[in-house]
């Protein structure tokens, strides 16, 4: 999925206990948090907001292969750590940063989407409505199309970030456009399926699967955070020194 679910539906369905995340099998690769990181090769990603004080939380990648389903399904998932809801959801393709403050934030200028690593446009979206919201049990763009605003950059040996959820009109890329760590992409909005302002942040490999940039026991030993840090810190601005 590249859409965010709304956190309230999430904090609705775990208010019953949800399945917990399984033990590390005898084969599952264990990372001491507090060490240094593993690089793996391939990107060394930057945190993907200039303003990092900007982001008051954090949603992860779902590592649990199964496709939940019943009431508590959106809350059942397994982040990279071992953690359920609020620290993921089920079937959760990206890491999801969330603005601090919220709409308010957003309309005092928001914070600032920038290239986690250099590469080249392939993909714009821009215009679509932005102040998509919960109501009641569900997202709600006021009656406009349920489009996500967005940017996506092609790296070095096939790999693929992508950045949703945009403010309309601050898509400051185009298609072809090689751009730098660090530059400027647009700004976090709340566009598309999306309870609120925040940026979706999804990594593809070259054959196209998923990455979790996330070292941690139920993803991968390897970061691909420059500077991932330990446990639930941001990753650092980096982009490989």
């Amino acid at each position: 999925m590249t859409a965010s679910r709304s956190l309230l539906l999430l904090a609705a369905a775990c208010s019953a206990d949800a399945t917990p995340a399984p033990e590390p099998s005898a084969t599952t690769p264990t990372v001491d948090t507090g060490a240094s990181w593993l690089h793996g090769d391939g990107p060394r990603f930057g945190f993907p907001v200039a303003e990092a004080d900007a982001i008051g939380a954090r949603v992860g990648v779902d590592h649990d292969p199964v496709v939940q389903t019943g009431v508590l399904a959106t809350g059942i998932c397994t982040d990279y750590l071992g953690r359920a809801f609020p620290h993921c959801y089920d079937e959760h393709d990206g890491s999801d940063f969330l603005l601090d403050g919220g709409f308010p934030a957003m309309d005092a200028g928001s914070a600032t989407v920038i290239a986690a690593w250099p590469g080249t446009v392939i993909e714009t979206h821009d215009g679509e409505y932005d102040r998509c919201h919960v109501e009641g049990t569900e997202i709600s763009c006021d009656g406009f199309p349920m489009e996500a605003n967005l940017v996506k950059l092609l790296h070095d040996d096939g790999w693929e970030s992508w950045y949703w959820h945009l403010m309309s009109g601050s898509v400051a890329v185009a298609v072809g456009e090689v751009v730098d760590c660090g530059a400027t992409l647009g700004r976090i909005g709340s566009s598309g399926y999306s309870s609120g302002p925040h940026l979706h942040f999804e990594v593809h490999d070259p054959t196209g699967a998923v990455v979790d940039p996330y070292a941690g026991p139920y993803s991968q030993p390897e970061t691909y955070w420059d500077a991932q840090g330990a446990d639930d810190s941001l990753p650092g601005p980096g982009c490989g020194g």
